[in-house]
């Protein structure tokens, strides 16, 4: 039997760490999943109890979500309904994206490390994907001058990048934001900010800002991370009214169900929650720096201190840095899982604060190996 299977999915191997399965050692500490470990508002709860349960028979006509997305950012730019996309998360937004795309001889430029399942998918729909590599003598930190000198051209059609970068944690500033979409839109490339992990930066920096001036611009949004409700899948686009209507003509027009529509409009109203969470990840950025400051071999790569994640690697290449990890209980993401790196890097998603304590030893004991 002959099934006219894309030959992407024949070919390629698949490469993530997304699972809906989690192997955590016995009173270990989880600092693998990108959620917000102190979860999410309390106002979530409440409107998830007064919800009248009688609204899940009909399809989702909820409008509370694209009003709560509205007010969040009226106080930046005015984002209408028609500039709107609903997602069940970020990650389903993305794969939005790539299929509004001729695939025919289309180039991606990437940054890697970046978000794995981004560029798989890319990879799978047909998309060549093409990514500058940071380098580890640079503390994997993004040169904007050098990329935009040396590798925005016009082989492009369009450009990935995810704000904060996961793995690393580390931000790019909105000033360098628009030079790149500036730039690219020169060489009609769109630019994709993938701000997954947006909300733990400030919302000025955010490249929604951008979007009425730049119709090459697609920003992604999620409530997976700062608002602390990865398994409620919701996320949104925000993009120039004619790219979403694109999208539109491709996807469920019932996108995220009543209950969930009306849970993440909640949230969006809950600016104080991420507050509380962002100053808890500085604190601990901050004692992680100064354990890791002097002649250890283990490194933290350049970071945004109030963003939940950051990259680890050690100076002994053999090393599989996850396992020592492991070994003291503390369960992160392997390097492997993220092109240009290996398994002598991790990326650590930090934890609530009374468990820090128990991450912190780890890693001063391996900063020692």
């Amino acid at each position: 039997m002959k099934l006219k299977i894309k030959k992407q999915l024949l070919e390629e191997e698949l490469i993530t760490y997304a699972s809906d399965h989690i192997d955590l050692p016995e009173n270990g500490v989880d600092c693998s999943e990108g959620c917000n470990p102190y979860g999410f508002p309390a106002k979530v709860e409440e409107v998830y109890k007064s919800f009248d349960i009688g609204r899940l028979g009909p399809y989702p006509h909820s409008q509370a979500l694209y009003e709560a997305i509205h007010n969040y950012w009226k106080d930046v730019i005015d984002v209408e309904k028609g500039n709107i996309a609903l997602a069940d998360g970020s990650i389903n937004a993305l794969y939005i994206i790539n299929n509004i795309f001729d695939t025919h001889d289309t180039k991606v430029l990437g940054i890697s490390p970046q978000f794995t399942d981004y560029y798989m998918h890319a990879k799978m729909t047909g998309l060549e994907y093409v990514p500058i590599t940071l380098r580890k003598e640079d503390n994997y930190k993004l040169n904007v001058d050098e990329f935009l000198d040396e590798s925005i051209t016009e082989d492009y059609n369009y450009l990935y990048i995810d704000n904060p970068n996961n793995p690393t944690g580390q931000s790019v500033s909105i000033e360098d934001i628009e030079r790149i979409v500036a730039k690219c839109l020169k060489h009609d490339i769109v630019v994709i900010v993938d701000e997954a992990y947006g909300d733990f930066m400030p919302k000025s920096n955010s490249a929604v800002a951008l979007f009425a001036k730049y119709p090459n611009l697609i920003v992604v949004r999620t409530l997976s991370k700062g608002f602390g409700l990865a398994g409620l899948r919701a996320g949104y686009i925000i993009a120039h009214k004619d790219m979403i209507a694109y999208m539109k003509k491709m996807i469920n027009p019932y996108m995220i169900g009543e209950l969930h529509r009306e849970l993440a409009a909640a949230a969006l109203s809950c600016d104080d929650h991420i507050e509380m969470s962002m100053q808890a990840f500085a604190e601990m950025k901050r004692q992680l720096a100064e354990a890791l400051d002097g002649d250890g071999r283990l490194h933290m790569a350049e970071s945004l201190d109030t963003c939940s994640l950051c990259l680890l690697y050690h100076d002994e290449p053999s090393i599989r840095l996850k396992d020592e990890f492991v070994k003291r209980g503390i369960l992160v993401i392997d390097g492997n899982d993220f092109r240009g790196l290996d398994a002598s890097s991790v990326r650590l998603r930090l934890p609530r604060k009374e468990e820090f304590g128990r991450v912190l030893e780890a890693v001063k004991e391996i900063n020692r190996i």
